[in-house]
């Protein structure tokens, strides 16, 4: 469409960042657990989310559940904005509490955040 200038970016790569110290909320080690890992904004930037995802998948990144296999995108509702294009693990917040999807099928639904951290790390790790 003319007229139109919106541009969409899937990611942002800048190269030699090893000597650049850390920012909140930037990530530039790869071995900071935070690759492979994205959310939508979540609470309370959206109203229409049901939780905080970020908060919650910060504390499932430090337990650990976030390495190896696809990535894995919080949402805070069934909308899912912000999710990656290709094949990832979803966590998907509900009035229950979260399911974790792998495509459309649900792999688990739990409203306790230990257990949906071990269902994501079973998740990933049967891809």
């Amino acid at each position: 469409m003319r007229g139109d200038h919106r541009h969409s970016v899937a990611g942002l790569v800048i190269p030699d960042l090893t000597d650049v110290p850390d920012f909140h909320g930037l990530v530039t080690a790869p071995s900071s657990g935070w690759e492979g890992l994205t959310s939508c904004a979540g609470r309370p930037g959206c109203a229409k989310s049901l939780t905080d995802v970020r908060a919650d998948a910060a504390r499932v990144r430090e337990a650990g559940a976030a390495d190896g296999g696809p990535p894995v995108h919080w949402a805070g509702c069934e909308r899912r904005c912000g999710r990656p294009a290709d094949r990832h693990v979803a966590v998907v917040a509900t009035p229950g509490g979260y399911e974790v999807r792998l495509g459309d099928e649900v792999r688990a639904r739990s409203h306790d955040l230990t257990a949906t951290a071990a269902a994501v790390a079973t998740t990933r790790r049967s891809t």
